[in-house]
C-alpha cells in the first residue's frame, strides 16, 4: 500500500505529490506542463560515507576513498552488454549521473517516451553488474578522470583550499579518490556498498514534468524488486573536525597564464536544525552578493584597479559537518588582492550600518530567482531534491528569503569575517617566483 501526500502552495499555484512506496522508496512527483521532463534517482551515499556500520556489526567497514564515485560509474554496466546510455538514447532521453560529498544521483531529461525512460532509470539502478574484468577496466578510466582534475587549475585550487581549511573532514579528499585508493577497489567492495546503501528506504526518486503520479508509481511498482532487504541503511562514522583552519596558506605552480587566488573563511557557527541551516545559507549568500557582488563598491573599486575581472566570485558552500565562504579570482597581483580582501573583512567587521536600499534590492533578486526556477523542470527537480535532502520544504524557501532583515545580515557580517578562520591558496605561473606570504 502506497502512502500519498499532496503538498500545495496557493500563492505559487504549484503542487507536488510525495509517495512513500511500499518498498520504502520515497517518490516525489511535481507535475508541470512543460516540454521537458526531468527525473533523478538519488542515493544517500556520497564520498563522505566511506566508513560505516552495518546493522548488528560492532566494527566499522572502511572502504577506499572514491568508492561512491566508482560505484556510480559501474552502475551503467549491464549483464546484457548493452550500454545504458544507448538504451536512453533509443527512447529519446539524455542521461547522466554524478557523485557529490553526500549523494549519488542518476538522472535523465526527455520530451518523449517518459515512462520508458523512467523504466530504464529505475531498472538499471536496481540491477548492478560487477565483474573482475569490468572493475579492472574502470580503474584505468577513473584514473584518467583523476589526472584530468589534477591538471585543472580550478580543481587544484579548490582541493588545496579544502586541505587548508580542514584537518579531518572528508571534504578534503577528492570525490574521485586517488590513483592508489581506486586501485584497491574490488567487486566485493562494490557489492558491500551497494547492498548497504542502495536500498529503497535510502533512495529518493524525483520527477518533474508532463507526468502524473499514477504514471510514476506504476513504473515503480513494476520495476523495483520486491525482495530487497527491509533493514535500515548503515550508520556512517565521520571524523571529528577541530576548530580553526588546519593550514593558513598554500602556494604552488601550474602551467597557467595568470595567477589564481582563492581565499576561504571557515564557518565556525554551524547550525544544527534544517531550518537554521537553510536560513544561514541564504543569509551568507546574500552577504556575498551585497558586499562582494558586481554591484558592490568593493567589486567596482577593485575592478577599476584591474585587480579582478568578471570571473571574481564569492560563494558560500555548506556540506554535512562543515561550511565555508570562498573568494576566487584570476589576478595579476594576488598579494595585492589578498591585502584588499583582508582590509575589507576588517572593515566589514566594524560596519555600523547597511544600505537598506541595496539590501532590499538584492533580497528581491534572490526571491525573483527562486520564483523563476518554477519555470524550468530541471531547476524544480534540483531545488526539490535539495530541500528533501536538507529536511526543509521547497515552498517555504521564498518565505524564508523574504523574512531576512538588514539587522540579521549586519550581525552575521560582524561575527563571520575572522582572521583566525581565514586561509588562502595561490597558483602561480610556472615562470613566476613563489613568495613567502
Amino acid at each position: 500500500m502506497n502512502n500519498i501526500t499532496t503538498v500545495r502552495n496557493e500563492f505559487l499555484r504549484e503542487s507536488y505529490d510525495k509517495v512513500i512506496h511500499s518498498s520504502g522508496l520515497s517518490v516525489y512527483v511535481f507535475p508541470k506542463k512543460l516540454s521537458t521532463t526531468y527525473a533523478a534517482l538519488t542515493v544517500r551515499f556520497g564520498s563522505l560515507d566511506s566508513c560505516f556500520f552495518l546493522e548488528g556489526e560492532e566494527e566499522a567497514l572502511a572502504m577506499p576513498d572514491g568508492i561512491a564515485h566508482f560505484l556510480e560509474h559501474k552502475m551503467f554496466e549491464s549483464e546484457d552488454n548493452v550500454d545504458t546510455f544507448d538504451k536512453f538514447a533509443a527512447v529519446g532521453a539524455n542521461a547522466n549521473a554524478y557523485t557529490s560529498n553526500e549523494v549519488t544521483s542518476y538522472l535523465f531529461s526527455t520530451s518523449e517516451e517518459i515512462e520508458n525512460a523512467l523504466r530504464i532509470l529505475v531498472d538499471y539502478v536496481f540491477h548492478p553488474y560487477f565483474t573482475e574484468k569490468n572493475v579492472e577496466k574502470e580503474v584505468g578510466i577513473i584514473g584518467q578522470e583523476i589526472k584530468m582534475y589534477d591538471d585543472s587549475p580550478s580543481s587544484r585550487l579548490y582541493m588545496a583550499m579544502m586541505e587548508c581549511l580542514y584537518q579531518s573532514h572528508g571534504i578534503r579528499t577528492n570525490i574521485c579518490g586517488t590513483q592508489e585508493t581506486i586501485s584497491t577497489i574490488t567487486p566485493e567492495f562494490l557489492n558491500r556498498c551497494y547492498r548497504a546503501f542502495y536500498r529503497p528506504a535510502n533512495m529518493i526518486l524525483t520527477v518533474c514534468g508532463d507526468v502524473t503520479t499514477e504514471d510514476v508509481v506504476r513504473v515503480v511498482d513494476a520495476v523495483v524488486p520486491s525482495d530487497l532487504p527491509p533493514s535500515p541503511p548503515p550508520t556512517c562514522e565521520y571524523p571529528e573536525e577541530p576548530a580553526g583552519v588546519f593550514r593558513k596558506s598554500c602556494e604552488f605552480h601550474m602551467d597557467i597564464a595568470r595567477p589564481k587566488l582563492c581565499v576561504g573563511i571557515k564557518d565556525s557557527n554551524l547550525k544544527t536544525t534544517p531550518a537554521e541551516r537553510e536560513r544561514r545559507s541564504i543569509i551568507m549568500n546574500l552577504i556575498g552578493d551585497l558586499c562582494f557582488g558586481e554591484s558592490s563598491p568593493f567589486y567596482e573599486r577593485l575592478y577599476n584597479k584591474g585587480l579582478i575581472s568578471r570571473d571574481f566570485s564569492a560563494c558560500y558552500e555548506s556540506v554535512r559537518g562543515c561550511a565555508h565562504m570562498l573568494f576566487n579570482a584570476a589576478t595579476d597581483d594576488p598579494e595585492a588582492l589578498l591585502a584588499e580582501l583582508r582590509a575589507e573583512f576588517a572593515r566589514l567587521s566594524d560596519l555600523q550600518a547597511l544600505s537598506e536600499k541595496d539590501f532590499y534590492r538584492l533580497r528581491n533578486v534572490h526571491y525573483a530567482e527562486y520564483i523563476k526556477d518554477f519555470d524550468n523542470t530541471e531547476e524544480i527537480a534540483a531545488d526539490l531534491l535539495d530541500a528533501i535532502l536538507e529536511g526543509t520544504e521547497l515552498f517555504e524557501t521564498g518565505k524564508v528569503i523574504c523574512s531576512i532583515t538588514p539587522s540579521e545580515i549586519l550581525s552575521e557580517i560582524h561575527s563571520f569575517f575572522s582572521e583566525e578562520q581565514l586561509a588562502h591558496v595561490t597558483i602561480l605561473p610556472i615562470n613566476r617566483r613563489i613568495t613567502n606570504a
